[in-house]
């Protein structure tokens, strides 16, 4: 009997999670997003936590004013939500009107940042704790870009009338990816921005 036609072959089914793929591939780079953004916290709160290395030049970090910003980027999250509710009671024109306020507050986000790396004092060159600090809020600010151009494919899909309640997976994995940008920054803002190092 050849292998071809051996039913006594074991047959290996896959999981069935109950996401579409894309969903689940997406859920599986984040988690690995998630561990790249843990290191570099673990190193930050190494360096400025248990061995008080303080910032270049003795600087303080500006809280109160990215503490705006914060609420800016918080507030594009609730924005991103509200596009995906508007699609569920199919208010197609109201879609595109809640992703391009998403757009504009996370490109606002974006240039305030750019802003307070042009007044912050150092540079990445300035010691570690400026290499930490240039590179946490930098790396999240890539993925920020990233964030902006997806919602702008967003946009010319709702212009197309691409989306529906009935396909909508890829307006879902845009805002599953905003509100994970919008979480990482949270936790940076509190654990850079906020939380004493001694």
């Amino acid at each position: 009997m050849s292998a071809a036609t051996d039913h006594s072959a074991p047959q290996i089914q896959p999981y069935r999670t109950g996401l579409r793929p894309e969903i689940l591939g997406l859920i599986i780079f984040l988690v690995s997003e998630a561990a790249l953004f843990g290191a570099f916290f673990m190193y930050y709160t190494n360096l400025r936590v248990l061995k008080g290395i303080p910032w270049p030049g003795d600087f303080d970090i500006p809280a109160d004013s990215t503490s705006i910003n914060t609420l800016i980027l918080v507030l594009s999250s609730f924005t991103c939500e509200f596009a995906l509710l508007s699609l569920d009671r199919r208010k197609n024109g109201s879609v595109f009107g809640w992703l391009l306020l998403t757009f504009l507050l996370g490109a606002t986000f974006l240039g305030l940042q750019v802003h307070e790396y042009m007044i912050v004092g150092f540079t990445p060159a300035d010691q570690s704790t400026g290499a930490i600090f240039f590179t946490l809020t930098g790396l999240h600010g890539t993925h920020v870009f990233i964030g902006l151009v997806l919602l702008l494919l967003g946009m010319i899909r709702a212009l197309a009338g691409r989306w529906s309640p009935e396909r909508h997976s890829g307006l879902l994995a845009i805002s599953i990816y905003w509100h994970f940008v919008d979480i990482v920054w949270v936790i940076l803002f509190t654990v850079v921005y906020c939380l004493p190092s001694s």
